[in-house]
């Protein structure tokens, strides 16, 4: 198709910020003529522009790193070249998700309300890949000393609120580190002894397939340790039961209490 001066003026002055759609209205060509023609051009739309140049800070390089620690996934579909996250709660998580996406904003997260939960997911951004590189090897989730020694306070409690849990009864915590080999509780439970001073313990069990599967325990005196590192943070109020220092008052008002014993 032909494209005179002034189309390729209108185009040039006008594809980064307009529509496809709006452009092949006013030209009155196809929206794939569209396309092509830019690509030739080398004319790209500002939210790629957007996304290509997009560095992330230290906060959200922690709230990523905890939270692949914890529930989220980072994954390249095989229609993208860059890395997305994806993460879920249940319903009464919800400010908790909501809290994490205003801190990811800038990766331009959807969210999604499901049968069994909520979900969200980011765009594919390239500044995601090194995190999928990372933490995935063979398709399964890996951790080690580079990983763990990128973690600071934020890190770690975003880590805990996803995959930790609070016994009221027994007055200690776990973190279901349960997809990690034996060989990776023993590096993460040397990791939290030598930065943390806290000293935390490998336990197994069997899970519903027979495959015996691993978590940390704290027990009371190491429990206190951990949470006392997160009394800086303003911790989202439907999270509060996980944390032994709210844990009395905001129980009873706001999450039943078969839901204590589990993550």
């Amino acid at each position: 198709m032909l494209w005179n001066n002034k189309e390729v003026d209108y185009l040039n002055n006008n594809y980064s910020n307009s529509k496809d759609s709006q452009i092949s209205k006013f030209l009155n060509k196809s929206a794939l003529a569209i396309r092509i023609k830019a690509s030739r051009l080398n004319l790209r739309k500002n939210s790629s522009m957007y996304r290509e140049n997009l560095q992330l800070n230290e906060s959200e390089e922690q709230i990523i790193i905890g939270g692949l620690l914890g529930d989220l996934h980072c994954r390249i579909t095989h229609t993208s070249k860059n890395a997305r996250l994806e993460g879920g709660h249940s319903n009464i998580q919800l400010g908790y998700l909501q809290y994490k996406a205003d801190l990811l904003n800038r990766l331009k997260l959807s969210i999604r309300f499901g049968r069994d939960g909520v979900y969200y997911g980011s765009k594919s951004f390239p500044c995601l890949n090194q995190y999928y590189s990372m933490f995935y090897f063979n398709d399964r989730k890996n951790v080690n000393l580079e990983i763990l020694n990128k973690i600071d306070r934020l890190g770690l409690l975003i880590w805990y609120l996803d995959d930790g849990n609070y016994h009221k009864r027994d007055k200690c915590s776990r973190l279901h580190t349960n997809c990690f080999t034996y060989e990776e509780h023993l590096i993460m439970q040397g990791w939290f002894r030598q930065k943390w001073n806290i000293l935390p313990s490998i336990y197994s069990f069997k899970d519903q397939t027979g495959k015996i599967v691993h978590y940390l325990s704290f027990p009371v005196s190491e429990t206190m340790k951990l949470h006392d590192l997160f009394k800086d943070f303003e911790i989202p109020e439907c999270m509060k039961y996980k944390l032994y220092y709210n844990h009395e008052s905001h129980l009873p008002k706001s999450i039943p209490g078969v839901l204590v014993a589990h993550n």
